[in-house]
């Protein structure tokens, strides 16, 4: 497998040189966000080229995490670090894992499924709508994320942190209200679409989730360098 360029530059990495690398994270999770915005938002015939551009994204953040796992192991960090550092490639890969599972499953529904039951589309608009307020809400949080590993402020790495808290309350009520929809118009629809919209609006709740996860790790990491 062929490395991404900037790690043939790498000799020694430093811890904090190494969080700022990270910041490759964020920007990958933020375009398949919008991916997934237009997916939710777009004639049915794009969706297989959007589906195939999130695939694309999500194979390189795996590819990314393999190569920044090796980097942490065998360079030079310190030993306390390493596994809190493991996580959070685990933590910022997970984002974009998830968007992958999100897209095929807007995909199967809009291409595969609402072609011969068209009747159901009315049921999906207000979850619709309101996943896309998720995602946009979920791109401000992993854009704290960057922000977070490339500061050396640590009291604004705090104070982005605890913006990643309200956004994520934010996100939670919105999950909530989707559910709640949801099982009051459950006579409405099969299992296959309340299944799709209850595992999709957990999916993106899980992706903020994983933003603030990530940032709990970057603010310990932080903490035992000043420390």
């Amino acid at each position: 497998m062929e490395k991404p360029s900037f790690f043939k530059r790498f000799t020694i990495v430093g811890e904090k040189n190494l969080l700022n690398k990270l910041t490759v994270y964020p920007d990958l999770a933020i375009e398949v966000a919008d991916f997934l915005i237009q997916m939710l938002q777009s004639d049915p015939k794009a969706m297989d080229i959007l589906n195939e551009k999130v695939k694309m994204k999500e194979k390189e953040g795996d590819d990314l995490s393999e190569n920044f796992s090796v980097l942490i192991t065998r360079g030079a960090i310190n030993p306390s670090l390493i596994d809190n550092l493991l996580f959070l490639i685990n933590r910022l890969d997970d984002v974009i894992d998830r968007s992958y599972y999100l897209s095929r499953e807007i995909k199967r529904m809009n291409l595969d499924y609402l072609q011969s039951n068209g009747s159901v589309v009315s049921v999906l608009k207000n979850p619709y709508q309101t996943f896309v307020h998720m995602l946009e809400s979920g791109k401000d949080a992993i854009a704290c994320v960057k922000r977070m590993l490339s500061e050396s402020d640590i009291n604004k790495v705090n104070e982005f942190k605890k913006k990643i808290e309200i956004i994520e309350e934010a996100v939670d009520d919105m999950k909530d209200s989707v559910l709640d929809e949801t099982y009051r118009d459950a006579d409405r629809m099969n299992y296959i679409v309340f299944n799709h919209i209850t595992s999709m609006v957990h999916k993106i709740d899980d992706m903020v989730d994983d933003c603030e996860d990530a940032a709990d790790l970057i603010l310990s990491i932080y903490e035992s360098l000043t420390g």
